[in-house]
C-alpha cells in the first residue's frame, strides 16, 4: 500500500504541471465552445432589445402628442376650430368670404 502511495506522489509530482496545463486547455475550451453556442441567442436578445427601444421611443412621442392635444381640447380655439371644421357652425358675428372664381 505504501508502495502505491510512493508511484502516485512520484507520478503526480513529475507530471504535476502537465496535469495543471491539460485542465487549464480543457475549461478554456469548454468555456469558448459554451460561448461561442450562446451567439445566437445573444444576438437574437439584442435585436429584440433594440426593437423594444424603437418601440418605447415611439410610445414616448405618442404620449407627448397625447398630452398637447389634451391640453389644447379644452380651449376656446380647439373648440371654435373643430366646430367650424367638422359640423360647419361659426360664430354669428363672424364674416364669410365664399370663393366665386370659376376655376376648378
Amino acid at each position: 500500500m505504501i508502495r502505491l502511495k510512493n508511484k502516485i506522489t512520484k507520478y503526480y509530482h513529475r507530471h504535476s504541471r502537465t496535469i495543471a496545463v491539460t485542465t487549464v486547455v480543457i475549461l478554456s475550451g469548454w468555456f469558448i465552445i459554451n460561448g461561442l453556442m450562446q451567439m445566437p441567442a445573444i444576438k437574437a436578445n439584442r435585436q429584440e432589445t433594440a426593437e423594444v427601444n424603437a418601440k418605447i421611443e415611439q410610445e414616448k412621442n405618442r404620449q407627448a402628442e397625447i398630452d398637447d392635444l389634451t391640453k389644447k381640447v379644452n380651449t376656446d380655439e380647439y373648440i371654435e376650430r373643430v366646430a367650424n371644421e367638422k359640423l360647419g357652425l361659426v360664430k354669428s358675428n363672424a364674416t364669410i368670404f365664399y370663393d366665386v372664381s370659376e376655376e376648378n
